[in-house]
């Protein structure tokens, strides 16, 4: 079955730099404006149980994460995995957990004080896009909250926001794959209920 995310040229269809766009397990998909038509649709119309990638496209790229929930960024893939002693979490590559999807944009607005009380907003600028996913993941009995982030922000290098928070203490270490390799081994002991975050960039 052919992906959008792999015919796509990647170009938006207007003049906003990314678009969202979320494939069906039958092929179709939803697009934030219609490739064809340009007519806008809402985010609140994706069918989400039926969602096998979702990501933005734009500028001839692709960034996108699968339905397990491993990111493919114009063709670099991105696991997760928490690792505590001998004990691995993979936080990514399990089927049907990724679908609580999260897009929005960061923008800026110039406000002209000069035209009267209170000011009129005369332009706003989008500076960043952002999407990913929130997921609840139980693995041998711990049950975490993973939600991955990945940021867009113009004329800035991409990178992507990792939260993690368990529901037990653990001593373990945060690996970040990409392309099947260990790109990133970080220390990160979690208090029970406590979340932490981290950054992690293509370049690293």
């Amino acid at each position: 079955m052919l992906s959008i995310f792999n015919e796509h040229n990647g170009v938006s269809p207007v003049g906003q730099d990314f678009v969202w766009v979320g494939e069906y397990d039958d092929g179709t998909y939803l697009s934030e404006f219609n490739f064809d038509t340009k007519e806008e649709n809402s985010f609140y119309d994706i069918q989400r149980d039926r969602l096998v990638r979702f990501g933005v496209m734009g500028h001839g790229s692709k960034f996108f994460f699968e339905s397990d929930g491993v990111f493919n960024l114009d063709g670099i893939g991105i696991e997760v995995i928490y690792k505590d002693g001998d004990k691995e979490y993979n936080l990514t590559g399990h089927s049907g957990k990724f679908n609580d999807v999260i897009t929005y944009k960061d923008a800026e607005s110039t406000v002209n004080f000069a035209s009267g009380r209170g000011g009129t907003i005369t332009d706003t600028t989008i500076t960043q896009y952002n999407f990913g996913y929130k997921s609840v993941i139980e693995i041998d009995g711990i049950t975490f909250q993973f939600k991955a982030t990945c940021k867009i922000p113009f004329g800035e290098p991409l990178h992507i926001n990792f939260w993690l928070v368990a529901d037990q203490k653990m001593d373990g270490v945060l690996l970040i794959k990409k392309n099947n390799r260990i790109a990133t081994e970080l220390k990160a002991p979690l208090r029970k209920g406590v979340g932490g975050e981290v950054n992690f960039g293509l370049s690293s």
